[in-house]
Parts: structure tokens; sequence; C-alpha cells
């Protein structure tokens, strides 16, 4: 496997700033990924065990994209980046790669229709809405996920809406109002996960006590949660600028990961679940990002390795369902269903994950790249 670092066509795609960002973004995806694994838990992830909290990392994810952006289109925006340019830079980031987990997951899809579907009509709409990478509506079943036939999307779909109005107003707003607004959906976040209004609390059982956003009931929670992670990250970054903070040591940046990686690892007791989320969420990530942020990792293997989780963590997290789908069906086909075929599914999806960026993504963005230039 050649490091990011290795001078290839992928270089315009693996410069990148914030190294050690990369690697706590490749851990939370794969940490999400054994959530899902087939078999690997006895009972649901989501409802005790180990993987408990992982689905929080998508409250990480969204931090993470408001600070990453802000850093690399700020002065872009002022120099005249449109709105639409924005948009399409962000499309080709992510739709390769949704589109080839749909492409992947096609045939599955059209072998239920040889079996037959209780509602044709609506799997058509759903295979044509996820093929543009649009949510399905469904208005008879208000707890059917947003992207039935890759529910990790969901997140996309929030990611996109949060890109537009950062394009759309991001540039214009001070940072004191950016403060308020952060703090108004702190404290939304807080209220709304309490009272269980816009969806909280609906899927405690299955996805945790803050999992709202991938179903049409919960997708005001959604709102919320992306509302309050990813302008979070923005104001993170302009605080990074300005403060010019000195270097983190080594024992800060691990001390950040092991938090991070205890959260998302771990479950909270029951009584304090709801409060330690928050907690997690509104103060653990944005601090953990910010220390990783000002922390360099010696070159080397360390840097190399933090680079290539952070290369292969979109694929990771995109193509996870599929994948092991995939692994699922062929294990009920050899008729075994244990903890091993799960723990096997990980270097699977592993592997999907580094050949579609490599052979797929990479290519495909640099060609969309060129096409572009070539018709502006």
């Amino acid at each position: 496997m050649p490091s990011p670092a290795t001078p290839t066509a992928m270089a315009p795609f693996t410069e990148r700033t914030f190294v050690a960002l990369d690697g706590l973004r490749g851990i939370a995806a794969i940490m999400v990924a054994l959530r899902h694994a087939p078999f690997l838990w006895d009972v649901p992830a989501g409802s005790t065990g180990w993987m408990r909290n992982s689905y929080l990392a998508v409250d990480l994810f969204f931090v993470l994209s408001g600070f990453v952006l802000e850093h690399a289109y700020r002065k872009r925006f002022r120099q005249g980046l449109s709105v639409r340019s924005f948009m399409l830079d962000r499309l080709q980031r992510l739709y390769p790669l949704y589109a080839l987990a749909f492409l992947v997951s096609l045939p599955f899809l059209l072998g239920q229709f040889a079996d037959g579907v209780p509602d044709p009509a609506q799997m058509i709409l759903g295979l044509l809405c996820s093929a543009l990478m649009l949510p399905t509506p469904n208005p008879g079943h208000p707890g059917a996920d947003l992207y039935p036939f890759n529910f990790a999307a969901w997140s996309l779909f929030f990611e996109l809406a949060a890109n537009l109005l950062f394009a759309a107003f991001g540039p214009r707003l001070e940072t004191k109002t950016l403060i308020w607004l952060v703090s108004g959906f702190a404290l939304g976040l807080v209220v709304c996960a309490i009272t269980g209004w816009l969806g909280f609390g609906i899927e405690v059982g299955k996805r945790g006590v803050l999992g709202g956003g991938p179903t049409w009931e919960t997708m005001g929670a959604g709102v919320i949660r992306v509302g309050f992670s990813f302008f979070a990250g923005v104001l993170i970054y302009r605080f990074y600028e300005k403060a010019r903070l000195p270097p983190a040591s080594p024992g800060m940046a691990i001390g950040a990961f092991a938090l991070v990686s205890v959260v998302l690892a771990t479950g909270f007791p029951g009584g304090l679940d709801l409060a330690l989320s928050l907690l997690s969420v509104i103060v653990v990530f944005p601090l953990a990002i910010m220390i990783c942020a000002r922390f360099d990792p010696p070159s080397g293997a360390l840097t190399n390795t933090m680079q290539t989780l952070g290369l292969l963590s979109y694929g990771i997290y995109v193509l996870q369902v599929v994948t092991f789908h995939v692994v699922e069906v062929c294990a009920q086909h050899l008729g075994t269903r244990s903890a091993i075929v799960g723990l096997a599914a990980l270097p699977v999806v592993l592997a999907a994950a580094y050949a579609a960026t490599v052979f797929v993504d990479v290519p495909v963005r640099l060609a969309m790249k060129q096409a572009l230039k070539r018709r502006a």
C-alpha cells in the first residue's frame, strides 16, 4: 500500500495540512464500521456493549468538516469563489464514492424486484432518489430511513445542506455573530434532547440518545446536530487562526485521541447517558479537534498512517453498508453466522475503501476537475 506521501496522481488530494485530524477522522470511521459489522455483536451495538456511542462520530465528522472547510475556502470566498463553484467542489468530493456504493448495491436491489417487493413504486422511487443522492420520500412510513439503500448516507445530505448555508452566509458571518449562532444551536440541542423534541429520543435503543437524523420523523434532530457541530467547527478554526496557540504536545494529542476513542467505543451509564453524550458533542469533540489541529506528528510511519486513515475515512464510511451486505450474503450462503465473520468483514471494508479511493475516487475527481477547467 503506497503511503499518501508518495508522489503520484493522488498528490492533489493527499497534501494534508492537519495530519492528526486525518488520523482522528480515520479512527472514528473505523469505529463506525465496527458498530455495523455483521454478526460481530450478540445484541445490537446501539443498545449495549462496545461501540455503543460510535454513532456520535457523525457529530465529530461535522465539526471536522466545518473546521477544514473554513480553512480551505475562507480566502477563496474572499477572492470571489461562487456558491455554485463551491457546491460543485463538494459534489465532486462526495458523489463518486457514493455513486460507486450505489452501483455495487444495485444487483442486490434488482434481485429484490425478482423476488417481489411489497411496494414496487416505492422501490423505484427509492432507486431514482438514491441515484441522485437525494432522500427518498415515504409519506406512509415516517420512521423510514432517508436513504433506505445506504442508511449511512443521511449524514451526507445534512453535510451538503450545511455546506450550502456555509457558502451562502458563512463568509459574511462576523465571528461574534457566529458565536451567537453556535451558542443558539448548542442551547437548542440541549433543550430538544432533554425534552424529546424534533425526534430526539425516538430511536434511543437503536441509535442512541442523540441519534436523530437518519429517518424522516427524526430529521429535525439531524438539523440541530449538524447546525451545532458544523458551525462549531467553523468557529473553532477562526479561534485557532487568531489565537496562534503553541503546538500541542504529544501527550495532549494522545490524550485527545484516547478520550474520543473511549467516548465512541463505550457506553455511558444509563442515568448519565444523555448528559455525557451532550458533553461529548458540545465540549469534548471541539476541544479534541483544537488540540489535534495544533499537533504535528513527526514525519515517518506515524504521519503516513494518519494520512492514510484520513484518505480512506470517507470510503470506509460510505462503502461500509454495501460491503458488509456483500459479506453477510456470502456468510448466509455458506451457512455461517459468527463474530468471526464480523471481524473478517472489517479488513474487507478497509480494502474496498482503499481500492475505491485509489482506482475510482481520485481518478474520477481529477477528471472532473480537468473537465471543469476546460469548460471555464
